[in-house]
């Protein structure tokens, strides 16, 4: 091979990897920006169509082994690093959805722990509705006991990285409970005999 055919395969060589890069590339960008179908199908049919071009200019000036070892070499590296940044990507918005998710579960649980203790700290309602934390109370006991169990999964499932979909599961069902719960008995605690009586609600009232 003289010096002319030398630079002819070396240029078409250049050419091909460079044309699976940029195709590479292209995919990475359209795939971030969340492109249609059909602009993948351009990008791929694009960088096919130049690195085709490129191959038969080697072919003319070169070897078929060196056209094939490029092509070989090239298209399936571009191929794997294009998708490679697409799932990355994916699982980078899949973690930060799982985070979204647990923090509004937490959220949620500290809202219920709230209105709990706003019955202890709150003079009139800790008068007036004792029994939501009287431990013994039939309406408070399974308050608490959902409260432990909230408490628990939000505990184990608090490590960095561990909001796994089991770990999630397990503490949206723990916070579901939590909320039935103490619906059940507030209502349970407000509609039955435990408030105290008028007048007595009206002294807690003037604490």
């Amino acid at each position: 091979m003289d010096a002319v055919g030398l630079i002819g395969s070396m240029a078409a060589c250049v050419a091909m990897a460079g044309a699976a890069a940029v195709t590479a590339w292209r995919f990475d960008v359209a795939s971030r920006r969340n492109r249609a179908a059909d602009d993948y199908f351009w990008i791929v049919f694009g960088g096919v169509v130049v690195v085709a071009g490129a191959g038969a200019a080697l072919l003319s000036v070169g070897p078929a082994w060196l056209a094939a070892a490029v092509a070989a070499a090239s298209i399936p590296a571009a191929a794997a690093w294009a998708w490679l940044r697409h799932a990355q990507r994916g699982r980078l918005a899949e973690g930060s959805a799982r985070g979204e998710a647990w923090a509004d579960l937490c959220r949620r649980h500290d809202e219920v722990v709230a209105r709990w203790v706003d019955y202890d700290v709150d003079p009139a309602k800790a008068i007036a509705f004792p029994g939501m934390h009287r431990t013994g109370d039939p309406a408070c006991r399974p308050v608490v006991r959902a409260l432990r169990a909230a408490g628990a999964e939000r505990d184990a499932g608090a490590g960095p990285g561990s909001h796994g979909a089991v770990a999630a599961h397990r503490y949206e069902e723990a916070v579901m409970r939590l909320e039935r719960a103490f619906d059940a008995a507030e209502h349970q605690v407000r509609s039955s005999g435990t408030r105290l009586p008028g007048r007595h609600r009206a002294a807690s009232g003037r604490l």
